[in-house]
């Protein structure tokens, strides 16, 4: 009877795991801040917050859409969204789903982000006056 009880006991206890982090390995991994993907997700929303700040403040859109600088900016931000794409499953750890082979997010099959074009964003400037 109180071998039985023993091996109960033993199947409650958490399964064994292939790794372990030590208090100094957290307290490093917090130190650093956001992961990555946290971080260039909010650099990619913040440089298009900022192009269609100008977009939307400029009197002819068209032509601040046509200058050097802001199609130099969208070039970035499809570069940032790139690399998100690129990177993101990897560093979130998305799961795969066995039957179809997808990544998921939340349950829900992970979309990339889509690339950025100057027509949608001349677009959303103007809805958003």
């Amino acid at each position: 009877m109180q071998k039985e009880k023993a091996e109960a006991s033993l199947e409650t206890i958490a399964p064994p795991r292939n790794f372990t982090l030590s208090i100094e390995d957290r307290l490093r991994a917090y130190a650093q801040g956001a992961p990555g993907y946290i971080r260039r997700r909010r650099r990619i929303e913040d440089l298009e917050a900022r192009l269609l700040d100008k977009l939307a403040a400029a009197a002819v859109p068209a032509q601040v859409a046509a200058s050097v600088e802001v199609t130099a900016e969208l070039a970035q931000l499809n570069d940032l969204i790139d690399r998100h794409n690129r990177y993101y499953p990897i560093e979130a750890q998305l799961p795969i789903d066995v039957r179809t082979g997808r990544l998921l997010e939340r349950g829900a099959p992970w979309r990339p982000l889509a690339a950025v074009t100057m027509a949608e964003l001349l677009a959303r400037a103007r809805a958003g006056r």
